[in-house]
């Protein structure tokens, strides 16, 4: 066969060309999440355009619509993206021999870099907080982490990891309220006039290194150790590693 007279290949039939279109398609709407994501985390739901999404993610209006009909369609693919994104972190985490409640402090640190690292996670926890969002662990980040937080402290009861006596759903909470708080807190510059205060002292029951002094321009990692190492000792007698 002279090669003028070759078959065509898988994506020069019209079958192959149907699978480019579909893959260029979904380039563009990873794209448009990737680009709303951005313009929602800096600048919330309201005041973000179509246009800026648009204009960001280097596609026409025309092709922007063509995936979401709404600003609303396109927050909840955002979403949507930041729940799947953190759920596949946390049920990697969970599958971990150790003992559980390691693995809810774990989780909290994992979620805590997510939110400082990855703008569609950030965006999607932002818009929970700033449109309706129904009561869907797919949707709402915060009911996903409080529901694998709660599941992970429930075997730490079960395997003694947990001390006996704590409330597992306050527990699960109080985990949740450091996770948010900690990315919540303004980063300020640390004062040099102001006295530089003492490390932490160790937990009666807790062994391992000396936290360093605070400062007011820490990670929001560093500050969820410092918060965990003040309630360890009220949730867990496990020694620190």
């Amino acid at each position: 066969m002279r090669q003028d007279e070759q078959q065509p290949n898988d994506k020069e039939r019209p079958g192959g060309r149907v699978v480019v279109r579909q893959e260029r398609s979904e380039r563009t709407r990873r794209n448009l999440i990737r680009a709303a994501s951005t313009v929602f985390d800096q600048a919330g739901y309201e005041r973000a355009s179509l246009s800026a999404i648009s204009e960001r993610a280097q596609v026409t209006k025309g092709a922007l619509f063509f995936h979401f009909s709404a600003k609303s369609d396109l927050a909840r693919a955002v979403q949507a993206e930041a729940c799947a994104t953190s759920d596949a972190a946390l049920v990697k985490l969970a599958r971990r021999e150790t003992p559980a409640f390691e693995i809810a402090t774990a989780m909290a640190h994992t979620l805590v870099e997510l939110l400082e690292t990855d703008t569609t996670v950030r965006a999607g926890v932002r818009l929970a907080q700033e449109i309706r969002t129904p009561g869907d662990p797919s949707l709402h980040c915060h009911l996903n982490w409080l529901g694998a937080l709660h599941r992970t402290l429930s075997r730490a009861r079960g395997d003694g990891s947990l001390l006996p006596d704590v409330d597992v759903r306050a527990a699960a909470v109080l985990m949740l309220s450091m996770i948010t708080g900690t990315t919540d807190l303004p980063r300020l510059p640390a004062d040099p006039a102001s006295p530089s205060p003492r490390p932490l002292p160790h937990p009666q029951r807790a062994s391992g290194p000396r936290l360093a002094p605070h400062s007011l321009d820490e990670t929001g990692d560093q500050r969820l150790t410092r918060m965990l190492h003040l309630t360890r000792p009220a949730l867990s007698d496990l020694p620190t590693s």
